[in-house]
């Protein structure tokens, strides 16, 4: 008997086989479309390198502030950050946060205020809408 002869046979037996196993025909698994494109793994890569994503996040690190005492720190963009503490407690300080914004001409652009509350000594991030500002807060003894 020959290959060929001996694969057709073997096929036959097969499908006999198997379609006299089995009284129901088997389940068929459902068909799902999707509309992406097939992946091709040794092609070229043809996208462009994306550009990483700037951080809205700056940091100012430690800042010592003096109970009841404005501080005053420049950002950049024009922008400027103004804090007033207030102790609440030996643990956490009360935080009046005014980030300012102004034009090349010194005019004041817009403004933004908030209050936060914050444990001494622990860094904490706020967020302005466009900016968050992290900072760890410390105060000067009294």
């Amino acid at each position: 008997m020959t290959v060929t002869k001996a694969i057709t046979l073997g096929a036959i037996l097969a499908a006999g086989c198997i379609s006299g196993c089995s009284k129901k025909p088997a389940p068929r698994a459902p068909v799902v479309e999707t509309n992406t494109p097939p992946v091709v793994t040794n092609a070229p890569d043809t996208n462009p390198p994306v550009a990483p994503v700037p951080s809205r996040t700056t940091d100012l690190g430690v800042v010592q502030l003096t109970n009841r005492c404005e501080t005053r720190i420049e950002l950049a963009g024009g922008k400027s950050c103004s804090i007033t503490p207030t102790r609440v407690d030996s643990q956490n300080v009360q935080l009046t946060m005014v980030l300012e914004s102004r034009m090349p001409n010194g005019k004041t652009q817009g403004m933004s205020v908030t209050k936060v509350t914050a444990k001494i000594d622990q860094q904490f991030e706020v967020d302005f809408g466009g900016l968050d500002l992290t900072l760890t807060p410390q105060l000067a003894p009294e």
